[in-house]
């Protein structure tokens, strides 16, 4: 079993409302998962459709369900720990929300809902720390970025689900459409939702 890291945006009236109880943010969550596996199914149906080797029908299928998509929710996934570190510099897991660091904040922080899940508290952040993170990550040091891409040291911090050196592209690009999607949040004045599965 993985852990894995989504974020969802939206106004903050709706976010108010779906965080205000645990009966409310299940609902929620079952919502999602439903639209998740919709989404599989159906990318699924398509993916051999092109023919080609396994490895061109996977990268299909991850095309598909990323056009699919809800484009208000971007999934971390396992990536979580390696994006921190790529970020921050900091290989530790501190589950806190720190004033003035945007990007530890944007991993391990928030503030918090009286909604959780298996892992903690479902925690959002409001409009004023969608701009704070937007900014630092678009600020943030690309060559710093890359030269921290390092997957030997990665594993030796005991990241989670360190990436191997052929992921370094994908890893990075990742880093670049997480950027996208705060920005786009910060632009629509969003809050964002933030929890762990």
């Amino acid at each position: 079993m993985s852990i894995t890291l989504a974020y969802y945006r939206l106004p903050a009236a709706e976010r108010e409302s779906l965080t205000r109880d645990q009966d409310t943010w299940r609902g929620f969550e079952r919502r999602l998962l439903k639209v998740k596996h919709e989404v599989f199914k159906s990318a699924i149906a398509d993916m051999d459709k092109g023919g080609g080797t396994k490895a061109e029908q996977f990268a299909r299928l991850a095309s598909l369900m990323k056009e699919r998509s809800d484009p208000r929710q971007f999934n971390v996934e396992k990536e979580w720990q390696t994006m921190a570190y790529l970020l921050t510099g900091q290989s530790e897991i501190s589950s806190e929300h720190r004033a003035g660091e945007p990007l530890h904040n944007i991993i391990y922080g928030g503030l918090d809902t009286v909604a959780t899940t298996g892992y903690g508290a479902v925690r959002y952040f409001d409009g004023a720390l969608v701009a704070e993170s937007a900014d630092a990550l678009a600020k943030a040091d690309r060559q710093c970025i890359r030269e921290r891409f390092n997957p030997e040291r990665m594993t030796q911090l005991d990241i989670y689900a360190a990436p191997a050196e052929q992921e370094r592209e994908s890893v990075l690009g990742f880093i670049e459409e997480f950027t996208a999607f705060f920005q786009t949040a910060a632009a629509a004045r969003d809050d964002v939702i933030k929890f762990a599965s």
